[in-house]
């Protein structure tokens, strides 16, 4: 899956496939996706590990590096420790602060990202996908709603209450999928540090 077959899905689901007559620009339906694809992601985010160097004498850890940050889950310093020594930390901008100093040795960091749709690529799972179509048609209906209002159309006087109805139950739906997944990805938070 990529933006452009994802943006096929939604405009198949919308009735919108008439190329020399789309009721929603390109950049309608993109930016429609990419709202979805953030919210999906604070419901299911990626989950990352890199290991990143300390800084000789420096409690600090630059994760500039680390792109589409959501949340950093834990450091793990140093490294190999059976069992793992997972540091007290906090984040502030672009860097991670240890309990710790370092020593040019690897932290582990695991941090969770927000999912990207490219035009060559994917990283949301294909189970999801018809998440995604069903929040951005919901969004686009909606605002379609809106702009009907005071125009006059073919659909009538009930076009504007159509598109509305239509595409809050979709996002209805879409919310209740979003809450599952977000319910089924909870994770339980305990702290695991050893002395």
């Amino acid at each position: 899956m990529n933006i452009a077959t994802m943006r096929a899905r939604v405009r198949e689901d919308l009735q919108d496939t008439d190329a020399q007559n789309y009721r929603w620009s390109n950049d309608e339906v993109d930016g429609a996706i990419e709202r979805v694809v953030r919210e999906f992601s604070l419901a299911h985010p990626l989950q990352q590990e890199d290991d990143i160097a300390t800084t000789d004498d420096s409690n600090e850890i630059d994760i500039s590096s680390l792109t589409k940050l959501l949340k950093v889950n834990s450091v793990e310093f140093p490294l190999d420790n059976t069992p793992p020594y997972y540091q007290h930390f906090e984040v502030w901008g672009n860097s991670i602060y240890m309990e710790d100093e370092g020593n040019g040795d690897d932290a582990r960091v695991r941090w969770l990202k927000q999912h990207t749709l490219a035009a060559d690529s994917s990283t949301i799972p294909e189970h999801s996908e018809e998440t995604i179509v069903l929040g951005a048609t919901g969004y686009l209906a909606t605002s379609a709603s809106l702009f009907t209002v005071d125009k006059a159309t073919i659909a009538g006087r009930y076009a504007t209450a159509n598109y509305l109805k239509w595409g809050q139950t979709r996002l209805d739906r879409y919310e209740r999928k979003l809450k599952a997944i977000a319910r089924d990805n909870r994770v339980i938070p305990m702290e695991l540090y050893s002395d």
